[in-house]
């Protein structure tokens, strides 16, 4: 229920109002995965270097997952 009188120029836009909601997650989620890709790579960087195996392993396990 609206909580000002709407207008005749005004009209209610449901799907206009689903439409802009979408976007907007669509673009916090765009967001958050970038974000969170930054905070792997400064992981990463901080982090003591792995063997070559401890690498390979860990590109398998990401690639299984389907976050690669």
């Amino acid at each position: 229920m609206p909580t000002q009188p709407l207008t005749a120029h005004l009209a209610p836009d449901p799907l206009g109002d689903a439409r802009d909601l979408h976007a907007s997650i669509a673009a916090l989620r765009r967001l958050l995965i970038a974000q969170s890709r930054q905070f792997e790579a400064i992981e990463r960087r901080l982090s003591p270097a792995r063997s070559p195996a401890e690498t390979g392993a860990l590109r398998l396990r990401a690639l299984k997952g389907g976050s690669v």
